[in-house]
């Protein structure tokens, strides 16, 4: 994906918490304490195995956590300065599919089965747009073209169920992307794709992102994924971001056990100079824990084959380099105040 220049920042999420009350009566974190920008023109990627809270995450920015059982809390989501969390219902959804948009991960669920695909972008563009219905059926079949879909005139008229797995994660980019929106949450848009499809999803985002100047949250399991996309990686694990910098940097230099982890788990043509040209996989042992039942101290320290003593009993805070490369590890301890670059961050070996 051409990378696009970092101008302003569109959105600024800060110490974001999503809360769920269970039925048993106790209350599970599910996101805990997340706090990321977006600028305009970049994506940033967000990484982690299932149940990591990347999709929370999303869903509590457009406001879609049903209340009850959730609730969302923090220092603020905002949107070019506007706190999202303290909007009224009826003011956040002028911007939710108008100035924020959601790819959502499957699209036969996402789409209505008893409406039409012209019927469904031309709902949002009426919405938003205020345009007639035959003005917003004009524009729908604009938009499958734009988004490489054949007969468009004839495909609007159409059922999701007559259509392709491709051709239906196409038309919810269609409907994400109808009112120009500023900021595209984008999760696992190419799951379930074949790798040929797939191809062609993330060429399209490209280069709707270079027309338009949208800033995007790729959501994703997929690091081979993220390292063609995306300008920046955040790495979430047990509801918080572990480690985050620039693509570059996070796959030349990953920082934390589970970034590495992730990166020695998939299948991929030599990264580093450094590396043999025949390598194993490896995968890594044990599973996210429930976020009603994370372990004490750090979460990922059951799983992890560098844990410390202290990692059992605390929980480590998330440190920052002045490149801006953060990990929330103990094997680098209290950042000295004159860091500079990750290198300079040396682990601790332990006794």
């Amino acid at each position: 994906m051409d990378r696009q220049p970092a101008e302003s920042s569109v959105l600024a999420v800060r110490e974001l918490d999503v809360r769920f009350d269970t039925p048993s009566g106790g209350t599970v974190r599910a996101v805990n304490g997340v706090s990321f920008e977006l600028k305009r023109g970049e994506t940033l990627g967000i990484v982690g195995e299932s149940g990591s809270g990347k999709s929370v995450t999303a869903l509590a920015i457009l406001g879609l956590i049903p209340r009850p059982p959730g609730s969302v809390s923090g220092a603020g989501i905002l949107f070019h300065g506007e706190n999202l969390i303290a909007l009224p219902a009826g003011e956040l959804r002028k911007i939710r599919g108008n100035k924020i948009a959601m790819i959502f991960q499957e699209p036969m669920t996402s789409l209505n089965p008893v409406f039409t695909i012209g019927r469904q972008i031309a709902e949002t563009v009426e919405l938003h747009l205020k345009m007639g219905k035959h003005e917003a059926l004009d524009y729908a079949t604009n938009m499958l073209d734009k988004v490489g879909i054949s007969l468009p005139a004839q495909r609007i008229k159409e059922y999701p169920h007559q259509l392709s797995g491709g051709m239906r994660q196409r038309v919810m980019i269609a409907m994400a992307l109808a009112c120009n929106p500023e900021v595209l949450l984008a999760d696992e848009p190419t799951t379930a794709l074949d790798v040929t499809i797939q191809a062609q999803i993330i060429d399209l985002m490209a280069a709707l992102q270079k027309e338009y100047s949208t800033a995007i949250a790729f959501i994703s399991h997929d690091m081979g994924l993220v390292a063609e996309t995306c300008d920046r990686v955040a790495v979430m694990y047990a509801g918080r971001i572990v480690e985050e910098s620039s693509v570059e940097r996070i796959f030349e230099q990953p920082l934390h056990p589970y970034t590495s982890g992730l990166l020695d788990s998939i299948p991929r043509l030599r990264m580093k100079r450094s590396e043999p040209k025949e390598r194993k996989l490896h995968a890594i042992p044990g599973v996210v824990p429930s976020p009603a039942n994370l372990p004490r101290g750090c979460a990922f320290q059951p799983r992890c084959p560098k844990a410390l003593p202290v990692c059992s009993s605390e929980e480590p805070a998330l440190l920052q380099t002045t490149s801006g490369h953060c990990v929330r590890c103990w094997l680098y301890g209290s950042p000295p105040s004159s860091l500079s670059s990750p290198s300079n961050l040396s682990p601790h070996t332990g006794s």
